[in-house]
């Protein structure tokens, strides 16, 4: 496999990390469990199915047999081995080669965004956590510069998550309040939110006069697709790439035309943009912007030329 390219070189795609026990197990026992909550493999899980799938699997794990245990155990172990003799085929040199194309900036912004980018909504559990945390972590170390340590950390989580267990059902509804509203607000942001449109991040082509090539507006599609590819990746984010641009492509032929009319008014309005910036004085000539003259400026005659 090819993970890209980085400066002209074509990079090889470095080994997946290896499955620990608890995630074999989780492979060995999944598809039961989403049966057993719904049937019908066709039908999309909702956010709180999903989380009884998790809960029930956490369940089973501390519960599990010694001899289940062993052989999840033992086939990690497998796992973990093929794994390091993948990785020991790859340079340090390699590897950071690798890590610096997989953070490599994105291309300037050709449609800046529009709104406030939504920060996802806390939960209930996330609100009462917020609101114990500082005390019990007071009780672990009373100087507030203290530094945590790993086991410190697990410590406070447990607590929260024992003192979570019990909440009174007075706290339980106050805290469901205030998640139903950050919701709303979250919600309400997305709505009006448009992420940025990226061009490429490479550079723009040179023709032979040393002028730069004029770049191509997006289509209503692109524009379209750019959109709601952010929205599906937010909703199903195990999509594969190809899945969500097949589904973009239904979505956009079911679609009514004063929907594309909308789009096509965006791309018109992007096409307009991106003229007026191909007009502007280039710094071509000795890094610099020659000025911009009207025929007034010179003392000739118009008519003569």
């Amino acid at each position: 496999m090819v993970e890209g390219k980085l400066d002209g070189e074509i990079l090889p795609a470095p080994p997946k990390r290896a499955l620990t026990a608890y995630l074999i197990f989780c492979q060995r026992h999944r598809e039961r469990i989403m049966r057993e909550i719904q049937p019908d493999p066709s039908s999309k899980f909702t956010k709180d199915q999903m989380q009884q799938v998790t809960t029930r699997l956490a369940g089973l794990w501390n519960n599990i047999s010694p001899k289940e245990l062993k052989e999840v155990q033992g086939q990690a172990a497998k796992c973990k081995a093929e794994y390091e003799a993948q990785k020991a085929q790859f340079s340090p040199a390699m590897l950071k080669k690798i890590a610096r194309m997989r953070n490599k900036p994105k291309g300037h912004i050709v449609v800046p965004a529009q709104g406030e980018k939504p920060v996802r909504a806390k939960t209930a559990y996330l609100i009462f956590c917020s609101r114990h945390r500082k005390d019990i972590m007071r009780q672990i170390h009373k100087d507030p510069l203290a530094k945590f340590t790993r086991a410190e950390m697990q410590q406070v989580t447990t607590t929260l998550a024992d003192m979570w267990n019990k909440i009174s059902p007075s706290e339980l509804a106050s805290c469901r309040e205030e998640a139903k509203v950050e919701l709303e607000k979250y919600r309400a942001l997305k709505a009006e939110y448009r992420a940025p449109v990226y061009g490429p991040a490479k550079k723009p082509k040179v023709n032979v006069k040393g002028e730069t090539k004029p770049k191509k507006a997006p289509t209503a599609y692109l524009v379209f697709a750019e959109e709601e590819r952010q929205r599906i990746k937010l909703a199903e984010p195990e999509l594969k790439h190809d899945e969500i641009s097949q589904r973009l492509s239904r979505t956009w032929k079911a679609i009514d035309e004063n929907e594309k009319r909308r789009y096509q008014a965006r791309a018109e309005e992007q096409k307009q943009n991106l003229e007026r910036q191909s007009i502007l004085p280039s710094n071509s000539l000795a890094g610099e912007h020659l000025p911009m003259m009207s025929m007034a400026s010179y003392d000739i005659d118009p008519r003569a030329i």
